[in-house]
């Protein structure tokens, strides 16, 4: 029954993350006890007690507020009296109060790779090392990786999944490249691809996205709240077996019959809980808003390994200034003049400036698949410089011509092509006040973008989930696997840190307790592993926060304690009682915060 599979995954997730507090303050509890210090209290959560009982010295608590919880030792605050007695935590010496902090941490270490140890002996799914997607002009398009390939070791690394390999591409530091070797028709390839920094997320890429299954992962609407999918009856889970009677088994073949049928009536059929289900769905007409314009330069971005491109001796940087002695002043000429050709000749003459140096390169393309080859081993370089206009669209009516500079859109700096594009489409057709430049004069005018109704392609509103693996191994190999994902997990944490100090990440992506609690009740919902798993990378990142150098948390009283054993001397009661208040208002500021971007992202759903 739904209603019991729901209570039972709320239930392992509150067990399994109360699990994760009740080790840390465990941790901090036996130490102390070891130590002679006494205990007062032992709580899950904070706030007013929902249950109490005492042992012996210690009143056990289930507090209220689930975010977190604590032990509260005699002689530990710093607004405390201190009597100097022996089981007061600060009457012992820096080494076993450092002893009392770090236990906490370090149980949460211990889980966390209990936690991996269990969860691969049950099995994990992750996201497959399959290519879904190659970025064009990217060093993974540049080495000649292609959609399809399988990628079986990275830098040394295998049994990877797209996980391991986004953290290794982000941390590689390689001048020469990182080796990578991939599976393409039972044969095995060797790349050397060199990742190159994503200013927009604060990391390296190499363009690459994982390849997805036909299983329906999220339904989403257009405009009016228009959901093909979803008004059909299509549900996520249903997996996509055929359309317009057509067997189909990738996502570009269900794409290329989505787009082509715009606004009329599609067959889909899928399998739901192991039968065949069909379905009539009219896709969504879906029309690009459109200044009519194109500013890809005749300036190289890329070329790809192998290609005839590079294999004539054309590399990323030049710039082709002339094909057959005609001058060109973006890629739109250039291909017209190669694939529209009248010449009875097979050679192409082209004029390229490479580091202020003007020579010559002539290329043999015998017929007309030749041609659409030689182009398709360039990337130009999209800039703010228009090559091309499209006729009747906007641009056109507005003088915009080739060789105008686009210097702002709507009264903004125009920094580059992928922002332009941006403001376009974000301003749903509304009118824009456009400014180029034209031999040295500044121009401006209004334009109105429009929709490219010719062009329009079909949608009816569905995601599909990726391809996923399942990691599942006996005892040492769980231990191997287990390690190796803690380390994983250290550096995902450090990057996400990283990018949110350079603000090259959005502290929109800071979530709280009900952020935990989704990603875990989702874990729950695909398996015992995979929860097991989530709660092992929750307990290694309570491990590792916790030992931050900020007041109130471990890593803060460690700090102190530091000081302590340097100076001599404690540090003052003063300045204790400031540092800590400060830590306590800076981490519920960070709570409230978290909690506040958790609401809107449950109220943008």
């Amino acid at each position: 029954m739904p209603f019991v599979d729901v209570s039972t995954n709320v239930l392992q997730v509150i067990i399994g993350i109360g699990l994760l507090i009740f080790i840390h303050e465990l941790g901090h509890f036996l130490v102390a006890k070891k130590i002679g210090v006494r205990v007062y209290a032992f709580s899950l959560g904070f706030g007013p007690a929902i249950f109490k009982k005492k042992w012996g010295e210690t009143e056990y608590r289930l507090s209220l507020v689930p975010l977190g919880g604590y032990v509260k030792l005699a002689g530990e605050g710093p607004d405390e009296e201190k009597t100097g007695a022996s089981w007061e935590f600060s009457s012992k010496s820096v080494g076993q109060r450092a002893a009392v902090l770090v236990a906490g941490v370090g149980l949460n270490a211990i889980l966390a790779f209990i936690a991996f140890i269990v969860a691969f002996q049950i099995g994990v799914p992750f996201i497959a090392p399959e290519v879904g997607q190659v970025m064009p002009g990217s060093p993974a398009w540049e080495a000649g990786i292609q959609r399809g390939d399988k990628v079986v070791e990275v830098d040394g690394n295998r049994d990877i999944d797209f996980e391991d390999l986004f953290t290794i591409i982000a941390l590689n530091t390689s001048t020469t490249g990182l080796p990578i070797k991939v599976e393409r028709d039972g044969k095995i390839l060797d790349f050397t691809v060199m990742p190159t920094y994503d200013a927009e997320h604060g990391i390296q890429r190499i363009g690459i996205a994982p390849a997805t299954s036909l299983e329906v992962d999220k339904l989403f609407a257009f405009e009016n709240n228009v959901s093909p999918a979803r008004d059909a009856g299509l549900q996520v889970k249903d997996i996509v077996v055929a359309v317009n009677g057509k067997r189909i088994s990738t996502e570009d073949e269900f794409r290329e019959i989505e787009m082509q049928n715009p606004g009329k009536e599609i067959s889909v059929v899928v399998l739901r809980d192991k039968r065949e289900v069909e379905l009539k769905i009219t896709p969504y007409k879906s029309c690009r808003w459109m200044l009519g314009l194109s500013c890809a330069t005749a300036r190289i971005d890329g070329v790809r390994n192998d290609s005839l491109a590079m294999n004539a001796g054309f590399l990323k940087g030049d710039e082709i200034t002339e094909v057959n002695a005609k001058p060109v002043t973006g890629f739109s000429e250039i291909g017209k003049l190669v694939l529209e050709s009248e010449s009875e000749s097979e050679t192409y003459a082209f004029t390229i400036k490479r580091n202020d140096q003007i020579s010559s390169i002539a290329v043999t393309l015998k017929d007309a698949k030749e041609r659409a080859s030689f182009l398709s081993g360039f990337s130009p370089f999209y800039g703010l410089i228009i090559d091309s206009v499209v006729d009747g669209f906007p641009a056109e009516k507005v003088g915009l011509k080739p060789g105008d500079k686009v210097t702002a859109l709507n009264e903004k700096e125009a920094k580059d092509w992928n922002s332009l594009l941006q403001t376009v489409i974000m301003g749903q057709g509304k009118p824009m006040v456009v400014e180029w430049m034209r031999d040295g004069k500044r121009f401006v005018s209004t334009i109105i973008p429009q929709k490219d109704e010719k062009n329009a392609i079909g949608s009816i509103g569905l995601k599909f989930r990726e391809k996923t693996l399942v990691k599942q191994y006996g005892l040492f190999g769980s231990c191997v696997i287990g390690i190796k994902k803690a380390i994983i997990n250290v550096q995902r944490l450090y990057l996400t840190i990283k990018g949110f100090f350079s603000q090259r990440l959005s502290t929109k992506n800071v979530g709280g307790f009900i952020l935990i609690a989704q990603a875990s009740y989702e874990s729950a919902k695909v398996g015992m592993g995979k929860l097991m798993y989530f709660l092992g990378i929750l307990s290694l990142q309570l491990a590792l926060l916790n030992i931050m150098p900020v007041p109130v948390l471990d890593g803060g009283h460690l700090l102190f304690l530091a000081i302590e054993r340097i100076k001599g001397s404690p540090v003052s009661q003063r300045a204790l009682s400031i540092a800590h208040y400060i830590g306590f208002a800076a981490i519920i500021s960070l709570v409230i915060y978290a909690t506040r971007n958790d609401i809107m992202r449950l109220l943008s759903l």
